[in-house]
């Protein structure tokens, strides 16, 4: 531990709390970062097993239907056996006359016709009735299959937030004790951030946790700001966006802290980034509105063309085919 002069030294202790913050802010990346990456493989997971239930319901009711079917055939030829009994051959033979005999033995050849394709249909019965048995009991194991994959989603979602909540409780702190090291590093002049808003830059600082001092505002939106680079930048193509359209970039959102990261993840766990790793965190981007929400519209259409110029990007996750399509959200890469 360093002592005397060098332990008072503000510049030394901000650079010490700093790189303090910067640490712990990592290893709560990471321990999101593993926790959304399990919380995917398990609703892929979960999607499998629905679609194989989905796949069992329609087999167990296509089953059920030939079973039903099935019954159906042999109520119908239960009924007609009832109602035209074939009277006995001999009796006839010794009573009736030579044509009633006759008659007799065609309608038992009828009959036993009949009674082979009764009994073919009641074996097609049995194994439809087999059949739809099975794929009911199918349906009731992926159910509870389902079931409880959901459940384990459930508690994968619930155990992030815990996470979250408990990495921003432990970095509010960190971010306190931040700001009053940036704020004596600024007193000594010779702080561990450097930054104006004619193009200067932050270094050194953890992702979300760049004080307001060191961002610049961005023309046309009240109270949004960036890096002084990125803002600048920023305030060049709403400028020419003025010129050509008659209007400023509409910005939803620009840099965000950790806190306000923290928050959006608690809420959206499988679509937000993880706290510590946001591009928002670090004031190089932005969300826009007016237009710029929707893929093929006229702003969108104009950052397509224009934002290059001024180092603005549309990344390639956001894209309409990309991991997480977002037309609204652009990216300064300098």
């Amino acid at each position: 531990m360093p002592t005397g002069a060098q332990a008072a030294d503000p510049v030394t202790q901000a650079r010490r709390e700093v790189a303090a913050v910067r640490a712990e802010v990592e290893r709560t990346a990471r321990i999101l970062s593993d926790g959304s990456r399990t919380l995917e493989r398990e609703q892929a997971a979960l999607g499998a097993v629905r679609r194989e239930l989905e796949k069992a319901r329609r087999t167990a009711g296509s089953a059920q239907e030939q079973s039903d079917e099935a019954r159906t055939r042999l109520r119908a030829l239960a009924a007609a056996a009832y109602r035209s009994p074939v009277p006995d051959g001999l009796a006839l033979a010794l009573t009736g006359t030579p044509d009633r005999f006759v008659d007799a033995m065609v309608a038992r050849a009828d009959l036993a016709r009949a009674q082979g394709s009764t009994t073919e249909v009641l074996r097609e019965a049995t194994a439809a009735r087999v059949r739809a048995q099975g794929a009911v009991r199918s349906v009731e194991q992926l159910s509870a299959e389902a079931a409880a994959k959901e459940r384990a989603l459930a508690g994968r979602v619930a155990a992030l937030r815990s996470q979250a909540d408990r990495a921003a409780k432990r970095l509010a702190d960190a971010s306190s004790r931040l700001k009053g090291a940036q704020q004596r590093a600024t007193r000594s002049r010779v702080g561990s951030v450097v930054a104006t808003c004619d193009g200067g830059s932050t270094g050194g600082v953890a992702n979300g946790f760049l004080d307001r001092s060191v961002l610049c505002p961005l023309n046309g939106a009240p109270g949004d700001a960036l890096r002084a680079d990125a803002a600048a930048a920023f305030n060049r193509m709403t400028a020419a966006a003025l010129a050509d359209r008659g209007t400023h970039l509409c910005v939803n959102d620009s840099y965000r802290s950790y806190a306000g990261q923290v928050s959006i993840f608690r809420r959206t766990p499988r679509l937000a980034a993880v706290p510590g790793t946001s591009r928002h965190g670090l004031g190089v981007a932005v969300d826009l509105g007016c237009g710029a929400e929707r893929f093929g519209s006229s702003t969108y259409r104009w950052l397509k063309a224009n934002a290059g110029r001024f180092g603005w990007v549309h990344p390639a996750w956001a894209e309409p085919g990309g991991a997480l399509p977002e037309p609204w959200h652009w990216e300064y890469v300098g």
